[in-house]
């Protein structure tokens, strides 16, 4: 029979507690000793209701056996509060379940023009932020996070399986939240950073940038390398055009193409694959495949039933205590 303990750590608050009764019961027997000692040199006085006491000594066999009633009865008690169980059958594995981290660009140049969605020109910021809504709307159960970075990075929201959490924060992104040019490298390694706090799992990375170029602390390609060590793979969107000129209003904005040959060499490098988002659809399509190719099971502990025995312990503790009682009581009847 293979046994497991739940709270094994809780087995020693019985012994703690029976080595402060112990040192308390020596320190009385000192007392009572000098108050024996003070009794034959008559310098101690009685209270008037000392004689109602009883005085008739117990048998040395019924005190060895109560002794033994209650040393059975802390014995039982000090193992079921360890919570022992039986182990049986193996559990099922639970369903595959990812963690998806999300890595948006939140630079000047999402504030473009240059999507169309529902018939009308939509900001690339506007854009994203609507089919991520609905991409986080798809993936109940798993967990998202997301990272949004421009000058600097910062973590919006950690791995969650909450997509109202991820929904509402979404709301909150605009341009130039995180600064005005885009640090792609710095951004992968904090989302790094985040992955390392539970090494058991392996999370899938997904960066959305319209970036011609990365400024920042942190080179993108080294960045890319760590995570590859990682064995995490870091899925690329380039949002907006490669066209060498944008045709429209940008807004008074240096237009620059975003460049996806850096975001080519990123992908490859963690053995990942880059999306080029030209149209609203595009996007969507990305965040579908990257979805149904990658299934990033989690590493799961095996799971048993478990019968517990607490019950049992409870009770070969309390009936011969139990039995004692009646013993007495008829003895003493």
């Amino acid at each position: 029979m293979n046994i497991d303990w739940l709270t094994p750590y809780l087995a020693l608050i019985p012994v703690v507690l029976w080595l402060a009764s112990t040192s308390l019961s020596q320190r009385t027997d000192r007392s009572l000793s000098e108050v024996e000692g003070n009794m034959r040199q008559g310098g101690i006085f009685f209270h008037p209701l000392a004689h109602l006491l009883p005085t008739t000594k117990i048998p040395t066999w019924q005190r060895h056996l109560q002794h033994a009633v209650f040393a059975w009865l802390w014995l039982c008690l000090t193992i079921a509060i360890a919570q022992p169980v039986q182990r049986g059958a193996k559990l099922p594995d639970l369903p595959p379940e990812r963690d998806i981290l999300l890595l948006v660009d939140v630079s000047i140049s999402m504030t473009l023009t240059d999507y169309a969605l529902d018939g009308q020109k939509r900001s690339r910021m506007d854009v994203l932020k609507t089919l991520l809504h609905d991409f986080a709307n798809r993936l109940q159960g798993e967990r998202l996070g997301m990272i949004v970075f421009a000058e600097n990075p910062y973590l919006l929201v950690p791995l969650t399986r909450d997509p109202t959490l991820v929904q509402r924060q979404l709301q909150r992104l605009t341009p130039t939240l995180a600064g005005r040019v885009s640090a792609v490298g710095d951004a992968i390694t904090l989302a790094l950073k985040e992955a390392g706090k539970q090494p058991q799992r392996k999370p899938i990375f997904v960066l959305f940038t319209d970036a011609d170029e990365s400024i920042g602390r942190v080179d993108p390609e080294a960045a890319a390398a760590l995570a590859a060590e990682s064995k995490i793979p870091l899925y690329t969107i380039a949002i907006g055009s490669t066209a060498a000129t944008m045709t429209g209003d940008t807004g008074g904005l240096v237009y620059q193409p975003v460049n996806l040959a850096l975001l080519q060499t990123l992908s490859e490098r963690t053995g990942a694959k880059t999306y080029q988002a030209g149209d609203a659809q595009a996007v969507e399509q990305a965040l579908a495949d990257i979805t149904r190719q990658h299934q990033n099971a989690a590493e799961q502990t095996p799971r048993y039933e478990q019968q517990p025995l607490y019950h049992w312990l409870l009770l070969a503790g309390l009936l011969p205590l139990m039995l004692w009682q009646l013993w007495q009581r008829r003895a003493n009847a």
